[in-house]
């Protein structure tokens, strides 16, 4: 008896695996809160190169992307999406405005971390932002949550 629908090689482009076809590794790029390197969940992340176009920049590049869905204690799941582009501003232009709330030092890092909320009424998209400890010329931006109004440009 045959299989009708066979499922091609891995290496080919009709195949659901996309682990071998992202173009950087995701652990080179990203930690979150508590510490650790997503090395164990990767299905839950999605890779695409980033790329932002920033006037007040004299040098934007581009860097990884990863989208991770967090449950939080009144059991809504929000969606959290970091990435890191080499700038030096810190707070790129995205489109929304926001409102600091916050500053930190971040353990075993000698770059602070600033808070953001969304500063639309009823839109609780909260933003992070600092610098990376081993390459101060790239900023890590972490977003959680899901806008619930159109940007503000």
């Amino acid at each position: 008896m045959t299989d009708k629908n066979p499922r091609p090689p891995p290496d080919t482009p009709d195949s659901d695996d996309f682990t071998n076809q992202w173009p950087l590794e995701l652990s080179e790029y990203l930690k979150f809160d508590d510490n650790q390197w997503m090395h164990d969940d990767l299905e839950s992340f999605a890779s695409e190169d980033v790329s932002n176009q920033v006037h007040q920049a004299s040098n934007v590049g581009h860097g990884g992307g990863s989208s991770h869905f967090e449950e939080s204690s009144s059991n809504v799941v929000r969606e959290r999406v970091a990435f890191k582009t080499k700038s030096e501003i810190e707070v790129l232009e995205d489109g929304y405005k926001w409102r600091k709330y916050g500053k930190k030092m971040v353990k075993n890092s000698p770059n602070p971390r600033n808070y953001y909320r969304c500063s639309v009424d009823g839109c609780y998209v909260k933003k992070r932002v600092e610098r990376d400890k081993d390459d101060p010329r790239y900023v890590i931006t972490t977003y959680e949550g899901n806008h619930t109004h159109p940007s503000s440009c």
